[in-house]
């Protein structure tokens, strides 16, 4: 007979490892799957987690490359202002030794992983779940549950019944080496990335990632930024190779069903205010395995008994996610003159010391509603937002 696993983890990015990693831990027979023939291959990510993510998940640290600490944001103007919390905020990491990390300790927790195989069909039956690669595929995979862990861009999701994402953007990047690097540098402005932000991201003595975010034309307003002229002059790699991927904005409308959970990029568990979406996810990932053990339990994967998955990462996260695409919200409307007295604004002492009482790397919601109620923000956004 098919031997029939308790869980089927689709993708081995850092969200399906952690939960193969937990699911495994708890005595469940877990295989986790990647299409790619290694974990963390063909990804366009700047690779940025924050330090607290490295410390409450005790993440590898063996992968980083640099650490985040100072960030220089430049207006359109051209004016612009370096920010020094005193202390590292996040790490950016090597994704491919990073996943490739978390995918082996998952194997050495009890998971089976199994790489070169892309899960393009499921189908829900009454005793478990049922994966092909294609329609004619004579070897199925069969599971209790499966998690849905693929990043964005698989209709895994809506062949269980459950909807896709509602809005997208699109990041845009290419590692380049790259000369005079020190900070975290942040572009801003409707000639840079309209209604968002670019990048330059040092990731070691010479290299450096850079990108931006947009919600259309992508690859042109990354062309432009290639030409920047605080860019374009340190650039030393003749034809950056530039990585498109699709990003969702919000979380899908449900993240559960019968036998499925939905986890990461894939249920848009995503920063609203960045798109970053690494933390977050693992976060949520361990919601879901923490689900599936109790489902286990009870040997009840309806959707009844996963429910309590989507309560918890919504109680944990939700309200982040809504407080921070009012502010992308905001922002989308800003002029470049906005724009410029927003980057004044964080030059004053007042604000400085504000941002740093309360400004944490992966939680931004207090300081985003502290923030807009202050009279100065409020004259420099008004016939934005208000």
């Amino acid at each position: 007979m098919k031997e029939l696993y308790d869980i089927a983890v689709i993708g081995a990015g850092p969200s399906g490892s952690l939960c193969s990693m937990l699911t495994a831990r708890a005595g469940l027979s877990t295989l986790l799957l990647e299409e790619h023939e290694a974990p963390g291959q063909f990804i366009n990510c700047t690779g940025i987690i924050g330090a607290e993510a490295f410390r409450r998940l005790e993440l590898p640290t063996e992968p980083i490359l640099s650490s985040l600490q100072t960030i220089t944001f430049y207006a359109p103007s051209g004016k612009s202002f370096r920010y020094d919390p005193g202390q590292p905020l996040a790490h950016v990491v090597s994704r491919l030794q990073f996943d490739q990390t978390l995918a082996g300790w998952a194997q050495e927790a009890g998971a089976t992983l199994r790489t070169g195989y892309h899960a393009r069909l499921l189908r829900v039956d009454s005793d478990a779940v049922e994966l092909r690669q294609r329609e004619d595929d004579p070897d199925p995979i069969r599971a209790r549950a499966v998690v849905i862990a693929t990043g964005f861009g698989s209709n895994l999701a809506q062949q269980a019944g459950l909807a896709g994402p509602r809005e997208i953007v699109y990041g845009a990047q290419a590692e380049v080496e790259m000369d005079n690097l020190r900070d975290v540098e942040i572009y801003l402005g409707r000639a840079v990335a309209p209604e968002a932000f670019a990048w330059v991201v040092p990731l070691q003595p010479g290299i450096a990632r850079v990108g931006l975010v947009a919600a259309k034309e992508a690859p042109v307003h990354f062309r432009k930024l290639l030409l920047h002229p605080s860019i374009a002059p340190r650039i030393r790699t003749a034809q950056p190779k530039m990585l498109l991927s699709p990003v969702p904005t919000e979380p899908i409308e449900r993240s559960y069903t019968d036998r499925v959970l939905v986890v990461g990029e894939a249920a848009g568990q995503v920063k609203t205010t960045t798109q970053g979406g690494i933390y977050y996810g693992m976060l949520c990932a361990a919601m879901a395995a923490e689900t599936l053990r109790e489902a286990a339990q009870s040997d009840n994967f309806s959707a009844e008994a996963l429910a309590p998955y989507e309560q918890a990462w919504t109680s944990a996260i939700s309200q982040e996610l809504k407080m921070g695409l009012s502010l992308r919200q905001l922002f989308a409307r800003l002029s470049d003159n906005q724009i410029d007295a927003l980057v004044e604004l964080g030059t004053r002492d007042d604000i400085i010391s504000l941002v740093k009482r309360l400004a944490q790397f992966d939680w931004h919601r207090d300081l985003i509603q502290t923030s807009l109620n202050l009279p100065a923000l409020q004259e420099v956004v008004r016939g934005g937002l208000w």
